[in-house]
């Protein structure tokens, strides 16, 4: 699974991100993960904001809302330790220590968009804090629930819709309350973010129908209410094919925007900088989504039992053990230091849903496809053609 929200990423015209990607990680948790309750049952009395900080958790809102720890300055080349530093943060995907704990949701981590060969833009992430000035302090709930339905703000202004907004508009009413209520508990962080640029006036999403109250429980029903409004597995394992999403059949090199991950070394961690990474990786490479199909019926892996899945949600570990029969690290871009928190009903629910996929046959690529610095040949991989001038500005290699 993987949750759709992305950094620094590379998003189409469809507004769907090529979400966040990593380094594999060189440390495994095997110890049994402890029973997590659903946020209403650990907090009575305060169920409403206990549930939106829990949403706000397994929705991952900080991974893309958070500006990373470093200097706003690139280091000085002299300083050899403040250098080493750098380039061991790039290459280490740890979100605890990857987010600016001090500007916690406080935003503008910058999106680059690139449309075609020559249309492209950038959009920030925004500040969701209850600041005044800077950022949603003056809203109130139901102005945050319209913008997180249509994407309008109150003063009317709209924003640049990608997800996880696309599917925001299925969230139930409490939900969306519970929600809101959080952001505005939030400690207000005064941090001004950059203007958008776009070729084109994004447009609202349309309102659509939605629930009262979620489904609750170790359901199917709550497990299509996640995937459809809080939790984005989808949108990292499938694909477009003639026009239509292939879900849960994995990333495919059809499809530059959905299912797949470009991974490099110049990670644009500041504002003003550019890359082509949605994640630090030591040398460029390309990550596809794999086919959660197979654990489906009649699938390769549906002897893969259900608390093997909900590991490998919630502690990042993969299903299946390297050669010598070792624990295996996912990716991170399965977010898991986040879906850590998901509770167990939410947990068993998606995972069941998952063995009950119908399998499809499509081969994914395993791992990353490595291109060692070879930037050009990544670009190819991802969108079928080698890279413009305006793309090699974009990603701030015209210098290069």
């Amino acid at each position: 699974m993987a949750h759709n929200g992305s950094r620094y990423a590379v998003v189409g015209l469809s507004g769907l991100l090529a979400m966040m990607v990593a380094l594999l990680s060189g440390s495994v948790q095997t110890s049994t993960p402890r029973q997590v309750a659903a946020p209403e049952q650990e907090q009575q009395g305060d169920g409403l904001l206990a549930r939106g900080r829990y949403l706000a958790t397994i929705g991952v809102c900080e991974a893309c809302h958070t500006p990373p720890a470093v200097p706003e300055t690139p280091p000085d080349p002299s300083d050899v330790e403040q250098v080493k530093r750098e380039r061991e943060f790039r290459t280490d995907p740890d979100w605890k220590k990857y987010l600016d704990e001090t500007r916690r949701n406080a935003g503008g981590v910058p999106f680059i968009l690139r449309l075609s060969a020559t249309s492209s833009g950038v959009v920030y992430s925004r500040n969701i804090t209850p600041d005044l000035e800077t950022g949603i302090g003056s809203w109130s709930e139901d102005d945050i629930v319209r913008a997180l339905r249509t994407g309008v703000t109150p003063d009317g202004r709209v924003l640049f819709l990608f997800a996880p907004h696309t599917f925001f508009a299925n969230m139930a009413d409490s939900d969306a309350k519970a929600l809101a209520k959080y952001l505005k508990s939030l400690p207000p962080v005064r941090h001004r973010v950059p203007d958008r640029e776009l070729p084109f006036p994004p447009q609202p999403a349309p309102e659509v129908p939605h629930p009262k109250d979620p489904p609750r429980g170790r359901t199917p029903e709550r497990a299509e209410y996640l995937l459809a409004a809080v939790v984005g597995c989808k949108e990292c394992h499938s694909h477009h094919e003639n026009g239509q999403l292939q879900e849960f059949t994995g990333g495919d090199p059809k499809d530059a925007f959905v299912g797949v991950f470009r991974l490099g070394p110049d990670l644009p961690l500041r504002a003003q900088e550019r890359g082509f990474a949605a994640f630090p990786y030591p040398g460029y490479a390309v990550l596809y989504g794999g086919n959660l199909t197979r654990f489906g019926k009649d699938g390769p892996n549906s002897d893969v039992p259900v608390p093997r899945l909900v590991r490998a949600i919630r502690q990042g570990i993969a299903v299946e053990p390297d050669e010598y029969g070792r624990p295996r690290p996912l990716e991170h871009v399965m977010l898991w230091q986040f879906y850590a928190q998901m509770s167990d009903d939410d947990a068993y629910s998606i995972a069941q849903l998952v063995k009950r996929l119908r399998y499809v046959p499509h081969d994914v690529h395993k791992g990353p496809i490595r291109f060692g610095e070879d930037w050009r040949a990544a670009f190819q991989q991802v969108f079928g053609e080698p890279p413009s001038p305006n793309d090699e500005r974009i990603f701030g290699k015209g210098n290069r």
